[in-house]
């Protein structure tokens, strides 16, 4: 695990020099040919400003803090701190990014959506990866992670193309954020893990030291 969140914090860092030095091709034409769908499918459109409203960061970071306190009521309680960890390093990255790189949005004047401030990393693709990986790797029970990485991924996948549909973000805004949520969570989890393993490496097995009867 400490390696793919290794991988990806290369990426990231690796992405944002490039976005910083606008040495980034294919965003343009990608997002030009979304926001132009998004204008000419009103209804899409207006489902597409609702789930930007729905999925406003505060709204999944609060849904990830719910699955922090279940998981800490099941006794996960290492995985629920990296958790929680790996969402709150998150949320503020997000504007300290953001302001530090000041990156312009596509496609403000198309009018199709009210968001501002700069454009990288993507606020909501970040917390949405943030929370569908904490979910997935930290906080559900071994039998549920299969479920909960399928809703999951139809989530973050949704929230993604949103923000590209409606020109909001260039597409690699939302690239970073899914590898910064990786670099995040990831090293969260390979935290929590060595924790874990180091909690119980100093524990006999249980009955050890006992006589055994014949």
């Amino acid at each position: 695990m400490i390696r793919f969140a290794a991988l990806c914090a290369v990426a990231f860092a690796a992405l944002a020099v490039a976005v910083a030095t606008g040495a980034v091709p294919g965003d343009a034409s990608v997002s030009a040919a979304a926001v132009e769908s998004a204008q000419a499918s009103s209804t899409t459109t207006r489902v597409a400003q609702a789930v930007e409203a729905l999925t406003q960061p505060v709204w999944v970071y609060l849904a990830g803090l719910a699955g922090v306190v279940l998981a800490h009521r099941a006794g996960r309680r290492r995985q629920a701190l990296a958790a929680l960890v790996a969402g709150a390093t998150a949320a503020v990255a997000s504007p300290v990014l953001k302001a530090a790189l000041d990156r312009g949005r596509p496609a403000l004047e198309a009018g199709l959506t009210t968001a501002g401030g700069g454009s990288f990393p993507s606020g909501h693709a970040l917390a949405s990866a943030t929370v569908v990986l904490a979910a997935v790797l930290l906080l559900a029970p071994p039998e549920r992670r299969g479920v909960v990485a399928v809703l999951g991924a139809t989530e973050l996948i949704v929230v993604s193309v949103d923000r590209i549909w409606l020109g909001a973000h260039w597409p690699t805004d939302v690239l970073g954020s899914w590898l910064l949520a990786g670099a995040l969570v990831g090293a969260a989890a390979a935290w929590a893990r060595r924790s874990q393993e180091q909690g119980h490496g100093g524990r006999p097995p249980w009955g050890a030291g006992l006589p055994h009867g014949r």
